[in-house]
């Protein structure tokens, strides 16, 4: 079962990264035809998305998608399989592809009957290439840039632990 990677939450996208995976999001709906995408993390938050109508919904969505990525990873290992790359759910009015991006981001794609199947699915791969490319600087340059400063707030806390309890007078000896 996929865990919490703490790493992954502290990520920082920068502007210019948000409007590359924008760009990227916008192409792949124009080519396909279809009406949301998003990248999130394994934890199912959205990193970015681009939709023709507003859907708030899709918050909770990116959290469901997650957990059934989770799923299937479990499946894969008992099936003694390396992993599933992509998922692909098919209701009356709406299709949702997924395809991992890295093994740590999912690229979701969600369309209707007027898109088809096979070339979403060509188009996501396409596009999760040039994902895994900004998404790869994007995590770098965070880790260069939040790995010292995390290491001192985790220190300064401790530190601030202890003098808050250094003499509180609940010691275990007692």
């Amino acid at each position: 079962m996929s865990q919490f990677d703490p790493e992954i939450s502290r990520m920082v996208v920068v502007e210019e990264d948000q409007a590359q995976i924008s760009a990227c999001l916008q192409r792949l709906m124009a080519d396909s035809g279809a009406s949301y995408s998003m990248v999130i993390d394994r934890a199912g938050q959205i990193l970015a998305s681009e939709s023709d109508e507003v859907r708030p919904e899709m918050v909770h969505l990116g959290a469901l998608i997650a957990n059934t990525y989770a799923s299937t990873q479990e499946m894969a290992r008992i099936l003694k399989e390396d992993g599933f790359k992509t998922l692909f759910q098919e209701g009356m009015k709406e299709k949702i592809f997924t395809e991992t991006v890295r093994g740590r981001w999912l690229l979701v794609v969600i369309f209707d009957k007027q898109s088809q199947v096979g070339m979403v699915k060509v188009l996501a791969r396409r596009s999760s290439a040039v994902l895994a490319n900004i998404l790869d600087l994007v995590e770098r340059r965070s880790t260069e840039v939040n790995g010292p400063r995390f290491r001192q707030v985790g220190k300064a806390t401790i530190d601030t632990i202890d003098l808050l309890f250094k003499d509180d007078g609940c010691s275990d000896d007692e």
